[in-house]
């Protein structure tokens, strides 16, 4: 490896720390003030970071990267959700949960858990493994897309993009920006 490479890791390395920090703080009750800030950009990190790794081949390997989105996100998602269902039961006699399910209650959460529409009240962070699914699987898709129209055509997107949301010309008109300082 050179080092570029050592470096750039280091540095989504360090990325992702402060991200886990940071997400850390707040939820251990931080004054209000920091946890708004906080809640500005902790998140939108990880999936900036997420993005930042997405690999070019996959636009093309469109299996392979299934693959590993399978083993990365969902099956995790899948293996804790039954893991804590599983035990759903004992967590009510021991007074996590208020109520118990009725065996057709648990086909229900199994279904739901498999399809990704629904868990358990202590997995209740996993949501970021579905979003995360869900969001790498969309980037693939528009990838794809961008990859099969012309040079010119993504060209006029980007520009496009550029001039509206990045702080050109069409961004001083907009209307939530007019008088806030920061049009251009």
């Amino acid at each position: 490896m050179s080092g570029d490479n050592d470096s750039h890791n280091q540095t989504l390395s360090i990325a992702k720390g402060i991200g886990i920090i940071l997400m850390v703080v707040g939820h251990s009750g931080c004054p209000d003030v920091l946890n708004r800030f906080i809640y500005l950009f902790h998140m939108p990190l990880f999936f900036f970071v997420s993005g930042y790794l997405f690999k070019d081949k996959y636009v093309e390997n469109k299996f392979l990267f299934l693959k590993r989105k399978l083993k990365g996100l969902y099956w995790p998602f899948i293996k804790w959700e039954l893991f804590f269902l599983a035990f759903h039961s004992l967590f009510v006699y021991f007074h996590f949960y208020e109520t118990d399910y009725a065996w057709q209650e648990y086909i229900e959460k199994i279904i739901r858990i498999l399809t990704l529409s629904g868990g358990e009240q202590l997995l209740g962070g996993y949501w970021y493994l579905i979003q995360a699914l869900y969001s790498s699987l969309i980037a693939l898709l528009i990838l794809y897309g961008l990859s099969k129209v012309s040079y010119r055509f993504r060209n006029k997107i980007f520009t496009l993009n550029k001039l509206t949301i990045r702080g050109g010309p069409a961004f001083k008109f907009h209307p939530c920006f007019v008088d806030s300082g920061l049009s251009v």
